[in-house]
């Protein structure tokens, strides 16, 4: 495998569209330059060369990102399963805005979504710096519809979300998105939990 040394990082962010391609798909990309965290991942991605590998290494390290950012902070204010607006609201609800996912829990989530670790409310990020879409310069190694699905994919587990990712079809990953949704609904209807969870009554 031919090596190629990554000398002016502000070039090889204007080349990475062309890096990730299947031009470079023997290329090992390496640096004797001091970098951030990102820019080593986004090297490391680069230097896996199988598809799903690579997909499953991005979604993975984003997730350890937006977790790192605020690690150890409550940053939603958590007190008796209720954040900072359903302590003010006393509406009954608990869970947060995870509430009308069936995967969510009073001890929060058994598993890790992208979309979800992103999405925060303005309680929350008028109360802590978070780390936004943009900030996440590791997704631009994944392809376009990956980089907006992967935003978008609320109430999904991990294997889920990375199977998504793997299709090369955005039709497909969309019927399975609503799919899920859809399900989400009913499996809360049938449990009884969907008036309660959406207000609190």
């Amino acid at each position: 495998m031919t090596k190629k040394e990554i000398v002016n990082i502000e070039k090889f962010y204007k080349k990475l569209w062309l890096y990730k391609s299947f031009l470079y798909h023997n290329v090992e990309f390496y640096t004797k330059k001091k970098i951030d965290e990102q820019t080593k991942y986004i090297i490391n991605a680069l230097n896996i060369k199988k598809r799903n590998k690579r997909i499953e290494y991005v979604f993975d390290r984003a997730c350890d990102l937006l977790d790192n950012q605020n690690k150890g902070i409550n940053i939603c204010g958590f007190k008796d399963c209720k954040c900072w607006v359903q302590q003010e609201l006393n509406n009954g609800t608990k869970c947060g805005c995870c509430r009308l996912c069936i995967y969510a829990t009073e001890n929060g989530c058994p598993s890790q979504n992208v979309a979800c670790k992103l999405f925060n409310c303005s309680e929350v990020t008028k109360r802590y710096k978070v780390l936004t879409y943009k900030d996440l310069k590791i997704l631009k190694v994944l392809g376009l519809y990956q980089r907006v699905f992967i935003k978008h994919n609320y109430f999904t587990i991990r294997e889920d979300a990375l199977k998504d990712l793997y299709s090369y079809s955005l039709v497909y990953s969309t019927i399975r998105l609503l799919y899920r949704i859809i399900r989400n609904l009913i499996l809360l209807k049938k449990q009884g939990n969907w008036n309660h969870k959406l207000t609190g009554r």
